[in-house]
């Protein structure tokens, strides 16, 4: 998070800053000193300061780390005031280390409600005793739910502020990677509190390895996931490399296409699909020879047909790697026409994919607005008037519809070729 943030960012956390001052004075107020053990609390804060050392970052932002699992132990084992003060302590630690003090106050703030907030659910479903046992789990489950709901909330409304994106898609797409994490990080917490309660502080020291093994193991499947859409990206610089005229084609076609399928309203994992599809839409090119590619010109009639045949190789070559299987359609389709003259199956109307339709306005507008040899790129409301004047012959009226309105807020840039 930078430190120089929105008028709305700000005004949310200092709002919720408020209210996490609020949740302490409250806690303070109903807490039961003569049951304070100060030398668990010591040893819950060497634990979650350990396992908070090494977070994973999300795709749209923000981090988890195993440090949770210490959070609902602690939720199990203390009065909600000492939950919050293990929870302040925390990101008093990230603080120092990280010296940013508006994300230090947002983090305190948004842990301090969430932890807050779940340990006094739970000691409301368990006033008689401070011992965690089979009885409470169903009191443990809610308070998980609990955090679990407001602290992804949290995090989602800073994110969209500070992005300015639509807070629905950025919980959407942090939702998957950080669900799994906490579903099997609660059951860590338990754990961790059983243990200490039945073996006390050696019991934690030996259960430091799975923590870091979880950890671990989180974080090498987001690296595998980074590397993925690195060569994916890669692939589509090398694809674009073919033909000198539509350098950053690929990029540009796939921003066009996830600002469509949005305005759409198409769910967010079918949108960063569609957006990987569009980074390779054009593998097919490979099958094409490069004088067709390079040529300085208008192409000949057989030339232009050894062009048109780009689709079909695309979606053989993708066909049969599995995470792409399901986009071949896409790509196969992707110059149908709505009329039916298209290629290569002269298919129309609502036969031709939505994803393929998608891409095929996306596409042409960046060729349109695309220098090449034989003509200048034209101005973006000429690109925009030939899409109108083609709804319903070549493009889906309901997809030039959309266009038309994200346009203004489109980040448009014309390409001069290479």
């Amino acid at each position: 998070m930078d430190k120089k943030i929105s008028i709305k960012a700000a005004i949310y956390v200092t709002l919720l800053a408020c209210t996490a001052a609020v949740m302490i004075a409250y806690t303070v107020t109903i807490m039961n000193w003569s049951q304070a053990y100060w030398f668990p609390v010591l040893v819950f804060l060497l634990l979650i300061a350990l396992s908070d050392s090494f977070p994973v970052t999300l795709p749209r932002g923000g981090s988890v780390s195993v440090s949770f699992a210490t959070i609902a132990a602690a939720i199990l084992m203390f009065q909600p005031f000492i939950v919050v003060v293990i929870t302040i302590t925390r990101d008093l630690f990230l603080m120092i280390r990280e010296k940013n003090r508006i994300k230090y106050l947002f983090n305190a703030s948004q842990l301090v409600v969430s932890a807050g907030s779940a340990a006094l659910i739970y000691r409301s479903m368990t006033p008689s005793s401070l011992v965690f046992s089979t009885n409470h789990i169903p009191a443990f489950i809610v308070s998980m739910i609990v955090f679990f709901v407001l602290n992804s909330s949290f995090v989602t409304l800073i994110l969209a502020f500070v992005q300015e994106e639509n807070p629905y898609a950025v919980w959407l797409i942090n939702l998957k990677w950080c669900t799994l994490t906490f579903i099997s990080m609660a059951p860590l917490g338990a754990l961790i509190a059983v243990i200490y309660i039945n073996i006390g502080f050696w019991g934690l020291v030996l259960f430091l390895l799975p923590m870091i093994l979880a950890r671990h193991s989180f974080q090498s499947y987001m690296n595998i996931r980074q590397t993925f859409l690195d060569t994916i990206k890669s692939l589509s610089l090398a694809i674009d490399a073919k033909d000198p005229y539509t350098k950053g084609h690929s990029s540009r076609v796939a921003d066009y296409v996830v600002s469509l399928a949005h305005e759409l309203k198409w769910p967010e994992d079918k949108v960063e699909f569609l957006q990987y599809i569009a980074l390779i839409h054009d593998v097919g090119k490979v099958a094409v020879p490069d004088y067709i590619l390079k040529k300085e010109g208008l192409l000949s009639n057989e030339e232009f047909a050894i062009m048109k045949t780009h689709s079909a190789a695309g979606a053989e070559v993708i066909r049969d790697i599995k995470y792409f299987a399901a986009g071949t359609d896409i790509i196969r389709h992707h110059h149908e026409r709505w009329d039916g003259t298209g290629y290569p199956d002269q298919i129309g109307g609502e036969e031709i994919p939505e994803g393929a339709r998608i891409m095929a306005v996306a596409d042409a507008f960046d060729a349109m607005t695309s220098t090449r040899p034989y003509r200048k790129a034209l101005g973006q409301s000429s690109a925009l008037k030939e899409l109108k004047s083609c709804a319903g012959t070549q493009f889906d009226p309901k997809v030039v519809n959309a266009f038309t309105r994200i346009l203004p807020q489109l980040n448009f840039k014309v390409s001069t070729g290479g």
